[in-house]
């Protein structure tokens, strides 16, 4: 009976033993298995979308850089969504509201509007792991800093110009400015060619981002360091409508008509068209605008005001992520990519200006072609004629656009007066950038 009772407790143990045993297998398996799961994750196929604007020669050459991007990650795919400068921020706003915007976006001086809503991803826990900015220029990570916080990656450096078609210069025979015009030698020479050429405008209307530059000529700003009030007069806003009413009532300057219908795309662009011998574009924008036309285009600072022309090395776009990508792991890696693969950066060119990262901007520098030579060229006459600081957009960016375009069609069309228009854009525009403070 004691033998029997024995081998019943040895068979007990026994099976106590492999009990267990198999329960750490188990154990075992669930965490291998939690392990492959996660792996699994990392590996599953991860869709982005990506959201630009510009001309066809960037969506060409960024879609180029897409392309590259998948091969070399093959698990991601990137779905293209670009257009043309015109509706982009409003369909963008629109996109937020409904909570289905890209998970990486293309700003440009508006960044900060966009930041202040909340809905920028915050990048400062990916850098030095998946984005590098050590060779990045301080100024242009400065610009993407706000309250102590990183948003996004600069896609290049550039300054607003004064596009002119040398080709048009040349039928009306007319020469180019010196290289320190003022903006009454701007009405002189648009006249000249509005005359001698018909069917042609000398100039149009350089819009609010000529306003800037001219405030800038005249040591003012649009807003104050501290974002508090507006860093100008309302003498400053009618001095600058009345410059463009003068030159429209010369025969200057594009007609009412004629610039209501003005694109900032460069292939629909006034200049292209051939309406205009002279308009106002960012530098970086030349080769858009040379490859849409067989013009010959040439980059040219903006007309002086007390000897200064006010123009401001800028960045010329900032790329950023969604705050509500499900991927901002993968949006930094490709952020990172935009602006420090060798290979992207030769497929980029300077279509979205002089590239932030040093190595890979002196070796463009080396190789470039006449184009690109001459944006650099006119950075470095930017840079030694010029100590305008650059300075983000006025709060309020779609608000104050719209504002500055219709005001200016109501001189233009003649519904306002310069006096009038100019006080009323003063008073709205302060109560813009109260409400967005």
């Amino acid at each position: 009976m004691q033998k029997m009772k024995l081998l019943f407790l040895t068979v007990i143990s026994m099976l106590l033993i492999i009990t267990g045993c198999g329960s750490q297998s188990s154990s075992g398996d669930s965490e291998t298995n939690s392990n492959n799961k996660d792996k699994s994750e990392k590996q599953a196929n991860i869709e982005l979308r990506m959201a630009w604007w510009g001309g066809q020669d960037r969506h060409d050459r960024t879609l180029k850089v897409i392309e590259l991007y998948e091969k070399k990650h093959p698990n991601v795919k990137i779905t293209a969504e670009y257009s043309g400068v015109d509706g982009y921020f409003d369909k963008l706003s629109t996109q937020f509201a409904a909570g289905n915007a890209p998970d990486i976006i293309q700003y440009g001086g508006n960044l900060n509007d966009y930041v202040a809503k909340g809905v920028v991803l915050p990048l400062d826990k990916y850098v030095g792991k998946e984005i590098d900015i050590s060779k990045h220029d301080k100024s242009m990570i400065d610009a993407a800093t706000m309250n102590g916080k990183f948003y996004g990656v600069t896609l290049g450096s550039n300054a607003f110009s004064v596009l002119l078609n040398k080709t048009l210069f040349e039928k009306a025979n007319v020469p180019l400015p010196s290289k320190e015009w003022t903006w009454n030698d701007l009405d002189d020479i648009s006249t000249k060619i509005s005359k001698k050429l018909k069917g042609v405008y000398g100039v149009a209307d350089f819009e609010q981002n000529g306003f800037g530059a001219f405030l800038a000529s005249r040591d003012k700003r649009l807003v104050a360091e501290d974002g508090s009030k507006l860093g100008f007069e309302e003498k400053d806003v009618k001095d600058w409508f009345q410059i463009w009413q003068d030159m429209r009532k010369s025969g200057g300057a594009a007609s009412p008509e004629v610039q209501a219908a003005s694109s900032e795309t460069p292939e629909q662009s006034l200049i292209v068209q051939g309406k205009v011998a002279i308009q106002m574009v960012a530098s970086n924008q030349l080769g858009a605008y040379s490859n849409a036309s067989k013009d010959e285009f040439k980059l040219f600072i903006t007309p002086y005001e007390n000897g200064k022309n006010g123009v401001a090395l800028r960045p010329s776009q900032f790329l950023a992520g969604n705050a509500k990508t499900k991927y901002p792991e993968e949006v930094a890696k490709f952020l990172n990519f935009m602006v420090n693969d060798q290979e992207a950066a030769a497929i980029l060119g300077n279509d979205r200006g002089a590239p932030v990262n040093s190595e890979i901007r002196e070796k463009l520098i080396q190789s470039a072609n006449e184009i690109d030579k001459e944006i650099f060229e006119y950075i470095q006459w930017v840079g030694s004629t010029s100590d305008a600081p650059y300075e983000a957009n006025l709060p309020g960016f779609n608000e104050n656009e719209k504002l500055f375009k219709e005001t200016s069609e109501k001189i233009s069309f003649k519904k306002d007066t310069v006096n009038k228009a100019s006080a009323d854009y003063y008073k709205e525009v302060q109560q813009i950038l109260k409400k967005f403070n």
